[in-house]
């Protein structure tokens, strides 16, 4: 990694569908909520390399009825992607037409998985007020 920038391979454990580095927390007493601060650093995405930083924010809510986890990267001024996971439910949003389609192209049975004895049902709804708030909450986006 040192020498290239890269690794040879992407190691089994480490390969998912996002692999994030050096996010740090804060916690936020008004929103009780652990809240990113700073740049996104950006690993991996499943087998492939990126090992960049983005601008972004991650949210995680934990409260007693469901946990929730909100996640907004933005690459570029133009290009941006939000992600908020409650109960079952994956809000995904972007400006990535490209992206948006291939979301759109998910069969229904490709939207679950089993981990251990639980099994999940993913619904991918788009809502770009959730995504406007979001980011509105924060002045560094």
């Amino acid at each position: 990694l040192n020498l290239s920038g890269q690794l040879k391979k992407v190691p089994e454990e480490l390969q998912a569908t996002f692999y994030l580095a050096d996010v740090k927390f804060i916690w936020n007493n008004s929103d009780e909520t652990f809240q990113s601060v700073g740049p996104i650093g950006i690993a991996s995405m499943d087998k492939k390399q990126i090992f960049k930083y983005v601008k972004g924010k991650i949210e995680i809510e934990k409260k007693r009825n469901a946990d929730m986890i909100r996640f907004y990267l933005e690459l570029d001024p133009g290009t941006w992607y939000y992600f908020e996971y409650k109960l079952g439910i994956m809000n995904i949003l972007s400006s990535d037409k490209d992206f948006g389609t291939i979301l759109s192209e998910v069969k229904e049975d490709k939207r679950k998985f089993e981990e251990g004895k639980y099994k999940h049902t993913y619904l991918f709804i788009s809502n770009k007020k959730k995504r406007d708030d979001f980011v509105a909450r924060f002045r560094d986006l």
